[in-house]
């Protein structure tokens, strides 16, 4: 006789598979999402800061806090359609922005990105350690 099991949500990031009759019960972890973090930047004489407008920067600066791993990707397209999709192109789960208008904070989210604001006052690496301390987009 063979039972069948089922996934059962339990807690955040915890799930337990039931059997049938729900005799037995083993715990699974889902891996945690990673901190891989992108941000919206412009090049200047300062360096790379983080862009002030949604679909006019330079392109998008993907930070690796946990190995140090720095990757630019340059704008493909300048409208937010575009920055939207390029921005999803890139797996991340946490994005970095001076702003964004609803209609792609809404795509955004939707696709499960966590969004922050963050100053371009502050320097790029500074922004990612401080994630989780920027007021949500």
């Amino acid at each position: 006789m063979q039972l069948e099991t089922r996934l059962i949500s339990v807690l955040p990031n915890r799930e337990y598979l039931a059997s049938e009759e729900g005799m037995s019960r083993s715990a699974l972890t889902r891996p945690e999402p990673s901190a891989r973090t992108a941000l919206l930047v412009t090049h200047s004489h300062e360096g790379t800061v983080l862009c002030p407008f949604f679909s006019k920067c330079d392109g998008l600066l993907i930070i690796d806090p946990d190995n140090g791993s720095r990757e630019f990707r340059a704008r493909e397209d300048d409208t937010p359609d575009a920055m939207c999709d390029q921005i999803l192109k890139t797996g991340v789960h946490r994005l970095i922005l001076g702003f964004i208008g609803g209609p792609a904070a809404q795509k955004l989210r939707a696709a499960g990105i966590d969004i922050r604001l963050g100053s371009g006052a502050l320097a790029v690496d500074e922004l990612v350690i401080g994630f989780d301390d920027l007021p949500a987009a």
